[in-house]
């Protein structure tokens, strides 16, 4: 990692972590929250659905936003806005009044992931957009290893609320710190100056860049709801304890983090799309055997085979992951920041709906989980072929 990439990478990654924080800080709080708040299980999942649900709006208000105007200006004010709602969160005394704000809290964090993809894909060449985006999921990778982590420990000595505090510190101190540095600048916009239903129109369109980022929405969904179910089914349902679902996710983190830092390389070697298709087999795989085990030998469930069933998911989006990124923005044209805020879009609001509808049936276990694994996992691989397609006048690979 040269100096130049980890320098280009970090305003990105301190512009998405303060967002990353309000799921993954807040996890090990899930199982607890029906007591505290006077709700439910289902309640306690929603705080997290209603959270993907706003944060995927934003991504197409905010991506629009930032082919038109100053994006410090833009990150600067929406991180201002989510250390409010964070705060607010804190002092919420209803399960009711916790999910409208975290609908608050998730807008005013989509900006930081909405404007990643545009300042990454203006770093230069598919080869360099897939290191910068291996090196950012990497670095954005530690949090869901550690916040669950600093989260239980909060919460043990401080109460849930105190997950929420810590959030809105370390989002005002990304905001102060996030001023000296510097951003590309925004690129020209197009002769027309299409308005942002026009520029999303045409990325709509684009049947090349829809079929790369829709099945990269799909698995990233399929490895979400997985770890946004697993506190509740490994603590409240199966039994086992907060230390249990950390150690499986830092695993599977582990996992992710090692292999999207090889997935530059593997372009290089075999070429973008055999990577994609390879991480998708291995997803598939996935889905298959925790759906497998699910079925077949529930005396099986815990950590264990939470974690050894999922790994080949967490690799499959390692290898997938910034090769399918960097594809899907090769055929976004000008649109760099509606693209961004698009496909962040789809892949939130893949995930806020994919929550919420396993949400109610986690009180029976894991069987609805798993299928709705597989089923986005196999349509994710199906749609791959056509996606690497060509068109007359596709850019180079």
């Amino acid at each position: 990692m040269t100096r130049a990439i980890f320098l280009l990478a970090l305003p990105v990654f301190l512009a998405a972590a303060s967002s990353m924080l309000a799921t993954d800080l807040y996890l090990p709080a899930i199982p607890i929250l029906p007591d505290v708040l006077n709700g439910d299980a289902v309640g306690a999942q929603y705080t997290l659905a209603v959270f993907f649900a706003t944060f995927a709006i934003g991504q197409l208000v905010f991506g629009a936003m930032a082919d038109l105007y100053d994006r410090r200006l833009i990150l600067t004010w929406a991180l201002a806005a989510f250390s409010a709602a964070s705060a607010a969160c804190a002092l919420a005394e209803t399960m009711d009044t916790l999910i409208l704000l975290r609908a608050v809290q998730g807008f005013a964090a989509s900006a930081g992931t909405a404007l990643a993809p545009a300042l990454l894909r203006e770093a230069g060449a598919d080869r360099v957009v897939v290191r910068l985006t291996s090196i950012v999921s990497s670095m954005e990778a530690v949090l869901p290893a550690m916040a669950p982590v600093l989260g239980a420990w909060l919460i043990s000595l401080f109460g849930w609320s105190s997950t929420f505090w810590f959030m809105t510190i370390i989002a005002l101190l990304t905001m102060l710190a996030f001023q000296r540095l510097t951003l590309p600048a925004a690129p020209a916009p197009d002769a027309d100056r299409p308005n942002a239903s026009v520029r999303y129109w045409r990325l709509l369109k684009a049947r090349r860049f829809m079929g790369y980022q829709v099945s990269h929405a799909l698995a990233f969904t399929g490895l979400i709801i997985f770890i946004m179910a697993s506190p509740y089914l490994l603590v409240t349902h199966l039994g086992h304890t907060t230390t249990a679902f950390v150690a499986m996710q830092a695993t599977l983190i582990l996992a992710f983090v090692i292999v999207a830092n090889l997935a530059g390389k593997l372009t290089d070697r075999f070429g973008i799309d055999r990577v994609i298709v390879t991480g998708a087999v291995f997803q598939m795989i996935s889905g298959i055997a925790f759906l497998a085990v699910v079925v077949l030998k529930t005396e099986w469930l815990g950590p264990v085979s939470f974690t050894l069933t999922m790994l080949p998911m967490a690799i499959g989006l390692g290898f997938r992951g910034g090769p399918g990124f960097a594809r899907a923005m090769t055929f976004c044209g000008k649109h760099t920041g509606s693209a961004g805020g698009l496909m962040m879009f789809t892949a939130m609001g893949m995930s806020a709906i994919g929550t919420q509808l396993v949400a109610p049936y986690l009180i029976d276990g894991a069987t609805a989980l798993a299928i709705a694994i597989v089923v986005l996992c196999a349509v994710s691989l199906v749609l791959l072929p056509n996606a690497m397609k060509p068109d007359p006048g596709d850019p180079t690979p």
